[in-house]
């Protein structure tokens, strides 16, 4: 498939998810057509919500995780000693 093809596939898709979204956010403004989905319109602004919390929740769980296993650094015993380390690996 071409990149082009592709990104219009894309495009297509967003505004046909935009306005899916729209009509089930706002069900209860189009009238009868829709009344079935107007007990569910409050999940239209409670999902969004909740996967952007859970998303920032499990961004910062990564960093802890990663702070709790990563081994921490080797201690020099004088801050000089980097430097003497590396002139013996000139010489």
């Amino acid at each position: 498939m071409e990149d082009k093809t592709l990104g219009y596939m894309i495009v297509l898709a967003s505004i046909l998810i935009m306005i899916v979204y729209f009509v089930w956010a706002f069900a209860s403004v189009f009238g009868t057509i829709f009344a079935w989905l107007v007990p569910y319109s409050e999940w239209a602004f409670r999902l969004p919500i909740l996967a952007a919390v859970f998303g920032a929740l499990l961004v910062v769980l990564w960093i802890g995780y990663t702070m709790a296993t990563t081994p921490p650094p080797i201690p020099l015993d004088n801050p000089l000693d980097l430097e003497k380390e590396e002139q013996k690996k000139k010489n």
